[in-house]
């Protein structure tokens, strides 16, 4: 794959792209706005996030209530009744696991810094 960007960048489009209806929750279209990314990538990242659920379900659970429904860290901690620190590592974990399993597919990513 030929995609150079960062994974904030990443997950945040695919955020958009399963807002719209599409990916694990196949719910109906919430916004308006239109993803950037192809849908090849982005069931890539869904079924990533998947497997992530797997194995660590707060954490998956973290990642979509991060980046598809644009909660903050204060708010996912509230609503899954953890602190905000707690919250905050998950969703650092997560991201960084599944950079490193796209990377592994073959997915090309810039690091943030």
């Amino acid at each position: 794959m030929n995609l150079v960007t960062t994974i904030d960048d990443l997950l945040s489009e695919w955020g958009i792209w399963s807002q719209a209806g599409l990916g694990l929750t196949l719910s109906s279209a919430s916004n308006d706005e239109i993803a950037m990314i192809n849908d090849d990538l982005a069931l890539l990242i869904d079924q990533a996030i998947a497997l992530l659920g797997s194995y660590a379900p707060k954490t998956k659970m973290v990642i979509m209530l991060s980046y598809r429904s644009k909660m903050s860290c204060r708010q996912i901690a509230k609503k899954l009744d953890m602190g905000e620190t707690k919250a905050r590592q998950l969703l650092l974990s997560g991201v960084a696991w599944l950079e490193g399993n796209l990377m592994a597919q073959g997915v090309l990513i810039n690091s943030a810094a």
